[in-house]
């Protein structure tokens, strides 16, 4: 008779709930590890998968309190090939946390005494990188343009908004949530597990919207960051039109005073024949590339 191991017992447990359909089963996804053998692999783009804590929610008032980075090279129909890290260190802002982020993150004080990013470090990992990406990048890029200028050129990605999940069939966009839908999760809201978490979602296959590809996610978070898009900026819109431009997804550019979207390059015809059928002012365009997206 062959004895099973516990882990064997516990799937095969989990594998029954899951076949009844009356449960949802969660994995907890794997302990970070490392996969390279030799060289990096010839004709992958190497994407830097980055995450950070912070103290709150302004660069210009606030500090980094923790930053991660994984390098995934990946291939051209959206296969890791080879991945190394996660890095991450900690960061003293020299005062204490507020009570919200040490509930939020698990630091303390404590934790951070001494601690600094290897600023040095952090540098020569991004510059290896073809594309830079997080989960939520209009966020992340604020603090590493603000610290790292020298690499401010350098073209991100954000799984968050340039995947589509909804038309997919996921409810919601933030990644822990994702994860789960996927059928995993993660303990601890780190900036290492957060890294790696990412990876393992994008590596995860579906069908594309119109049942056909089955393709990971990182296929389709390439697709996008190498397709330039269309920023439609409502000049002269009336104060009258702002519900109408908010429910259609136009954000409020505050320095600027303007409501703003960006669409796919196709999409933007769409974009302006709803202009003229409201009768508001012609909107302005201008093409935006990875490297100005979130900028």
């Amino acid at each position: 008779m062959r004895i099973l191991s516990s882990t064997q017992k516990l799937e095969r447990a989990a594998q029954l709930l899951d076949d009844s359909g009356d449960y949802r089963v969660l994995r907890k996804i794997p302990e970070p590890f490392s996969h390279m053998d030799g060289n990096a692999p010839p004709d992958a783009k190497c994407v830097a998968i980055v995450d950070v804590e912070t103290s709150g929610l302004s660069p210009a008032d606030d500090e980094l309190i923790e930053l991660a980075i994984l390098l995934a090279w990946v291939s051209k129909d959206g296969e890791v090939l080879a991945h190394l890290g996660p890095w991450s260190w900690l960061n003293d802002m020299c005062r204490p946390l507020s009570p919200q982020i040490q509930k939020l993150t698990g630091l303390c004080d404590h934790d951070l005494c001494g601690q600094a990013i290897d600023d040095e470090k952090v540098l020569t990992l991004l510059n290896r990188a073809d594309l830079v990406t997080a989960h939520n990048a209009g966020f992340d890029i604020r603090w590493f343009d603000q610290r790292y200028p020298e690499i401010a050129d350098k073209p991100w990605a954000c799984s968050m908004s340039e995947i589509a999940w909804k038309d997919m069939g996921f409810e919601g966009r933030s990644q822990t949530n994702l994860l789960n839908q996927h059928g995993w999760f993660a303990v601890a809201h780190r900036a290492a597990t957060d890294v790696w978490s990412l990876l393992w979602l994008l590596t995860q296959k579906r069908s594309d919207p119109d049942g056909e590809n089955v393709r990971s996610h990182f296929a389709r978070l390439l697709e996008s960051a190498e397709q330039p898009s269309t920023l439609i900026t409502a000049k002269g819109a009336p104060f009258a039109a702002k519900d109408e431009l908010k429910a259609r997804g136009y954000k409020w550019n505050v320095p600027e005073r303007v409501w703003e979207k960006q669409v796919r390059l196709d999409d933007a015809s769409i974009e302006l024949a709803w202009f003229e059928e409201k009768i508001l002012p012609a909107p302005t365009t201008k093409i935006v590339t990875a490297s100005e997206r979130y900028r």
